[in-house]
């Protein structure tokens, strides 16, 4: 490892936070890829959001540069608005069919 490297995981808590990341972004493709209901796959990309967040707030910090803690505060609230639009259409789909498995939608249309 190279000492740039080395002084850059080691300032401000740059390896944990990035391994952090890791397993978030590690784990919200797991659910998504492997979970087959839809409020899994959901919770998938959110986990997935999060980390893209949690790094854009770190290296905005490591660079003391606000413009990636400003993206992310517009990503929680975009989000946020695909959580809520999300959960809705989950339960308009489970009220018509009774499940919320996704082996039940391949066959819907329109």
């Amino acid at each position: 490892m190279t000492p740039e490297l080395a002084k850059f995981l080691g300032s401000n808590g740059g390896f944990f936070t990035l391994s952090v990341v890791l397993i978030l972004v590690s784990l919200g493709s797991i659910a998504f890829i492997y979970r087959r209901t839809l409020l899994h796959m959901l919770m998938g990309v959110e986990l997935m959001l999060n980390a893209v967040n949690l790094s854009l707030i770190y290296f905005s910090t490591l660079h003391q540069n606000h413009d990636g803690q400003i993206l992310a505060l517009m990503i929680f609230v975009v989000a946020a608005c695909e959580v809520a639009v999300g959960i809705a259409i989950i339960v308009r789909l489970f009220r018509r069919t009774g499940t919320i498995g996704v082996e039940t939608y391949t066959e819907e249309k329109g």
